[in-house]
């Protein structure tokens, strides 16, 4: 077996650059800082990891959704689905769930995991990262040694927090958690959702039978 998508046979690594590394090579690429290009790429890496596992989520929840809505037409409905980013796919569901008198604390906790991790792959998908000192460093002060973090900046408050790769991890596997806990769910959720007429079944959860 072999994949056609895998047809980049150059041996160059690819690296991240901000704006400003651009800046300075576009002058003189013999001023860049390697190790902090390195570094952004790794830190972009896996923060690309957290973001494509936030965008399985849509499957899932769409399920959920067409089990309890079971429209006529579910391909005319999923078409409404798909113009919905995952927040207001989340919040259809809680809204149907509720309708359907389901929505018990499980179900919210499992709602609020969700949102949770979707907030923070969002500040990660639209945050700048950058590189600067721990500690402030003073012009003329002699140090021996310089501590640097990358911060993620807000785009809009402006604030700013330290990521770190073991951070980053750790966003990662909220993010299959919480899918997880959802997929978990499933098994009482077709227990006490009304069987639908109309849904024929997906990858997650299976038409009902008879």
């Amino acid at each position: 077996m072999s994949s056609v998508s895998f047809d980049d046979d150059s041996d160059e690594d690819l690296c991240v650059f901000s704006g400003s590394d651009l800046l300075i090579s576009h002058y003189d690429v013999a001023d860049l800082d390697w190790q902090e290009v390195a570094e952004r790429s790794a830190v972009d890496e896996r923060r690309g990891l957290v973001i494509t596992q936030v965008a399985v989520f849509d499957d899932l929840v769409d399920e959920f959704i067409l089990y309890l809505a079971d429209p006529v037409d579910e391909a005319m409905y999923r078409a409404d689905l798909d113009r919905l980013t995952i927040g207001p796919r989340l919040d259809r569901l809680e809204s149907i769930a509720r309708t359907a008198g389901i929505l018990d604390v499980e179900a919210e906790g499992i709602l609020a995991e969700l949102r949770r991790v979707v907030r923070r792959r969002n500040n990660l998908a639209h945050g700048t990262i950058s590189c600067r000192p721990v500690r402030p460093v003073q012009p003329g002060s002699w140090i021996h040694t310089i501590e640097f973090e990358w911060v993620l900046s807000d785009r809009r408050s402006g604030a700013t927090e330290r990521i770190t790769m073991a951070g980053l991890r750790q966003d990662v596997c909220d993010a299959i958690g919480a899918f997880t806990g959802l997929l978990a769910y499933a098994e009482k959720f077709v227990r006490v959702a009304a069987a639908p007429r109309n849904f024929a079944g997906g990858m997650y959860l299976a038409a009902p039978t008879a």
